[in-house]
């Protein structure tokens, strides 16, 4: 099961059949550069297309750097552009209407998009306060069982709000004090714990996977050896996202002691062929973050769910903090997550209806191997000490100099430790395919956020949960 989407990379991917005698109409009124910003809720990315002769486009992302995306195919038929850019395996299709260039934008979700002639403006629209209100059409949107979403300020203010039920064909409401599942969240939290045991002498951010785990693992590539607790958390180690799906639905969803099946787990992916080289290469791995997990296991000889509840969850007070799957089986005493079914086809249109995945069933969360990437679940009450300690780079908690280690990218780009870099923002969101979240805290504000969802479709939920976070922050400005 997929932990969480990657951060957007920019692109778009269709095919439309030309006409040759529309072609030659309409092609010139393509032509050209065109501005659009796509608003996926919590994130406004900026873009700029150059359509040329050919036809052939080029799609620059303006908020990513200004980077150039190559465009594998670029068709225009009648009054419509298609765009395909399969490297990002996303889709656009637009058709000319006044002046612009009206469409959709698809990477495993759906947004619209619209391009025209003139740049937008480099501030993002201001956005609402979030009401209880504003919550329920959100989630209506999405067609989700349940929403939640709250923000906290310095000065104390805080607001909160749930709507939906805990899971479909059942009558339990949601609250704003129920437990979420936050999936790859979970990362900036094992970066947290690596920072403690730097603190406390026990690792160096230097330590290497070759050192640490090459007794156990001793048939590892050499390209890792020398691979640090820098490059897992940042993503810059060279591997791969993840170890083959096979053989990752081989590892027990349960254990009460994980330490065989992470070092298990971190072999098949130290024998994979790099991605890219170390450093240089951004590659959002799972991987990478349950070999960190093994090597703190190693290091402290003790489980990563011990370590991380006595080094983080306990000296925060996140006593609602927990592992996999939130509540009892069967008593449906916390949301519950839900996936798409088996599809169907009804009058030529196919869908899919969500089913709930309680725990206690058959899937209600990756394996337990992948702890330290993504099985935590937490009340917004103990999501928002842990925020708010890094907000306020909290002592004697840790010490500024770890702070700034965990939010500074180490070797450039967005991505620092566990988190996202946007415009002063620290962001990360999260899913184990049956849920979706993202938090955020802004350290010049002093605002903390969390929203989340019962729902798994991740690349549906990124604008609604995102519109929902920032909302929410708004309100406590």
């Amino acid at each position: 099961m997929r932990m969480t989407r990657r951060p957007l990379l920019l692109g778009a991917a269709a095919a439309a059949l030309a006409a040759p005698h529309a072609l030659a109409d309409t092609a010139a009124d393509f032509m050209g550069e065109w501005f659009g910003a796509l608003d996926m809720g919590s994130q406004r990315l900026r873009l700029r297309l150059v359509v040329e002769e050919g036809p052939r486009s080029t799609l620059y992302s303006v908020d990513q750097g200004n980077s150039a995306i190559p465009v594998g195919e670029t068709r225009i038929d009648g009054g419509q552009l298609s765009l395909s850019i399969p490297v990002i395996q996303a889709n656009f299709q637009g058709r000319l209407n006044g002046g612009r260039i009206e469409g959709q934008f698809t990477q495993r979700g759906s947004l619209p998009l619209v391009f025209s002639r003139e740049q937008p403006s480099e501030q993002a629209p201001a956005r609402e306060a979030l009401t209880q209100e504003r919550l329920a059409a959100l989630r209506a949107q999405a067609g989700s069982p349940a929403f939640a979403a709250a923000a906290a300020n310095r000065n104390g203010r805080t607001v909160a709000f749930a709507d939906g039920v805990r899971a479909l064909g059942r009558s339990e409401r949601v609250t704003t004090s129920d437990k979420w599942h936050l999936g790859s969240i979970t990362k900036s939290m094992t970066a947290t714990l690596v920072a403690r045991a730097v603190e406390a002498g026990a690792v160096q951010w230097t330590d290497t996977v070759g050192a640490v785990l090459g007794a156990a693992i001793p048939d590892m590539r050499a390209d890792y050896r020398d691979v640090s607790f820098r490059h897992l958390l940042s993503h810059r180690a060279g591997l791969q996202a993840n170890i083959d799906m096979a053989a990752m639905m081989r590892f027990p969803r349960e254990s009460a002691d994980a330490r065989q099946d992470r070092i298990a787990y971190a072999r098949l992916g130290l024998v994979q062929t790099p991605s890219g080289p170390k450093e240089q290469h951004f590659e959002y791995s799972n991987t990478g973050y349950v070999i960190a997990g093994a090597m703190l296991e190693t290091k402290l000889n003790a489980p990563w769910e011990t370590l991380i509840r006595q080094h983080v969850f306990d000296p925060l007070g996140m006593s609602g903090a927990g592992f996999g799957a939130p509540g009892a089986p069967g008593a449906y005493d916390q949301p519950v997550g839900h996936a798409p079914g088996p599809t169907s086809v009804t009058d030529g249109r196919t869908t899919s209806a969500l089913v709930p995945h309680p725990p206690g069933g058959e899937v209600s969360d990756n394996p337990v191997a992948l702890g330290p990437a993504g099985r935590v679940h937490a009340r917004f009450e103990d999501v928002f000490r842990y925020l708010a300690a890094h907000c306020d780079n909290a002592a004697p908690f840790l010490r500024r100099e770890s702070w700034d280690t965990l939010h500074t990218p180490p070797f450039g780009g967005p991505y620092a430790m566990g988190w996202a870099r946007r415009e002063g923002v620290l962001w990360h969101n999260g899913s184990n395919t049956l849920w979706y979240a993202e938090v955020m805290f802004d350290q010049s504000r002093g605002i903390v956020a969390a929203a989340a969802a019962n729902d798994g479709r991740a690349g549906d939920l990124g604008q609604p949960i995102g519109a929902a976070l920032l909302s929410a922050a708004q309100a406590v400005v």
